[in-house]
């Protein structure tokens, strides 16, 4: 009799516990935030480095693929109004933006996780000539991979503020401006984030 109320008392407390520890994501998601961040550009040509802070925004949407594994498409952009990477121009607008399919992975039942992707991310230059005139855009487009870890600070039942510190490397390509040509860009950008999580 002892032993038969024992057993019921474990079942009991195994069971609605399990359920109250499983992490709140379920089915599809949508996250979208922004932050601050930082982006070195280098190229295969060149051994200058060039570095200037920036905002970054993003957008994600996806669905759960396991309590630990959820899959998703974002669409990230960087914007930089400091750039001086580009010689004999005035002023510079370095814009970058990806399309990646990315995997969050929750390793334990908190909201800690990792994050990696890859995708297309295209770079936006815009310059303005020394001698004046008009500004001049050129573009790259390449191969994009980001990669980070974060956590799901949960507010509500379905609604999480979400903080990131990630890493995008953009292979952009050739860009090519009047004052000058950079071979095989490749941006690396820096960011933290801090966004709203709806699952």
């Amino acid at each position: 009799m002892r032993a038969s109320i024992i057993i019921t008392l474990l079942l009991g407390l195994l069971a609605p516990g399990a359920e109250a520890q499983r992490p709140h994501r379920a089915g599809l998601w949508i996250e979208t935030g922004g932050g601050i961040g930082y982006v070195r550009i280098a190229s295969s040509g060149s051994t200058t480095v060039t570095s200037a802070p920036g905002s970054t925004t993003y957008l994600s949407v996806g669905v759960l693929l396991s309590d630990k594994v959820l899959l998703g498409i974002e669409n990230a952009g960087f914007v930089d109004e400091m750039l001086g990477f580009f010689r004999g121009d005035t002023s510079s607008i370095a814009q970058t933006w990806s399309l990646s399919v990315v995997v969050l992975w929750y390793p334990w039942r908190s909201g800690v996780f990792a994050k990696g992707g890859v995708g297309v991310a295209q770079g936006t230059f815009t310059v303005t000539p020394t001698g004046g005139g008009a500004p001049f855009t050129a573009r790259g487009t390449g191969v994009g991979l980001n990669f980070g870890a974060g956590y799901d600070l949960k507010i509500s039942r379905k609604i999480a503020l979400t903080g990131c510190v990630c890493a995008d490397i953009a292979g952009i390509g050739d860009v090519v401006l009047p004052s000058t040509r950079v071979d095989d860009m490749i941006a690396s950008i820096y960011h933290v984030t801090i966004g709203i999580t709806i699952r």
